[in-house]
């Protein structure tokens, strides 16, 4: 395993007011100006990824829920090349008909991390299941239907470990932890949340529960995002918290694996190497996983 991973946090300022509008006769679509605005603040971030030093560029950035309009979509793939780093972005709420989905990209460069050439970019899609009550109002008032995504997703970055990935509400799933608990090392929850207070109560405890590392990259304009770590001490476990609304920010933290990785995988609490103890119950099932999966 890797020593660690290094995740690039982005909080744009994404609006929502202004961003969609009620209209029973037209598709929910994100606002033109809003979405360059926010495409603004996006693609000057990568553009300093592309020319900073891999000894410093993040393996991984992270966008929050709903922050890229459709028009932008492809571009992200062909970003996730440029910088050779992988982009996971949540994205406008589609229409089919009469249902609405929220759903978010995963692009993976070719030769990641930190490769480049001239295949494309894996892609592939994750959607939210719980819509929040805010959502599903505003999309009954449209004369839509959201539509839920019933599948769990785990995200296998080899030697940088396992990623559990969810978009906001379904943070508070909790079947979702029970099978993440003792599969993976790392939880990143895309986030369009106002209650952020909450989430920062909530990402202790799931990050105890399931035993992993969590990262909330929420929006900038209610701010919240948090990087959280089950460091032995209490000063050590908020790699990163930040606050304050309408603030656009990015900053690259770094998740320990090596470390982390065996405090999992062992029973004995002298070999923990500074992290918490595992939780009460908790099996450690990800070898069997790996080699079930390697053909």
């Amino acid at each position: 395993m890797k020593k660690e991973l290094k995740i690039a946090i982005v909080q744009t300022t994404l609006d929502d007011r202004v961003a969609w509008k009620i209209d029973k006769h037209q598709p929910i679509k994100m606002d033109y100006a809003e979405a360059a605005r926010v495409w603004n603040e996006i693609i000057h971030t990568l553009d300093d990824y592309v020319n900073i030093e891999d000894s410093r560029k993040p393996d991984i950035i992270l966008f929050p829920e709903l922050s890229v309009a459709e028009r932008f979509e492809s571009e992200i793939k062909e970003l996730a090349n440029q910088t050779g780093c992988i982009i996971i972005t949540g994205l406008d709420l589609k229409t089919q008909g009469n249902n609405v989905e929220n759903k978010a990209l995963v692009a993976i460069p070719y030769k990641w991390p930190h490769g480049f050439g001239s295949s494309r970019s894996k892609t592939f899609y994750f959607g939210k299941h719980f819509p929040s009550l805010e959502e599903t109002s505003f999309i009954k008032d449209c004369g839509k239907i959201f539509k839920p995504c019933n599948q769990f997703y785990l995200l296998d970055a080899s030697e940088y470990g396992r990623i559990g990935i969810a978009i906001c509400a379904d943070f508070y799933d909790i079947e979702r932890f029970a099978l993440y608990k003792g599969r993976i090392q790392h939880l990143f929850i895309l986030a369009y949340n106002k209650d952020v207070k909450s989430f920062n109560y909530l990402c202790e405890a799931i990050s105890r529960l399931v035993y992993c590392n969590v990262v909330i990259c929420n929006t900038g304009h209610y701010g919240g995002s948090i990087c959280y770590s089950l460091k032995e001490k209490e000063w050590e476990r908020h790699i990163y918290r930040h606050e304050g609304a309408n603030l656009f920010t990015s900053q690259i933290v770094r998740l320990p694996i090596r470390d982390f990785f065996e405090a999992q995988s062992i029973e004995n609490i002298a070999h923990k190497k500074g992290f918490k103890n595992q939780p009460p119950g908790y099996k450690w099932q990800y070898n069997d996983n790996v080699n079930n999966n390697k053909d």
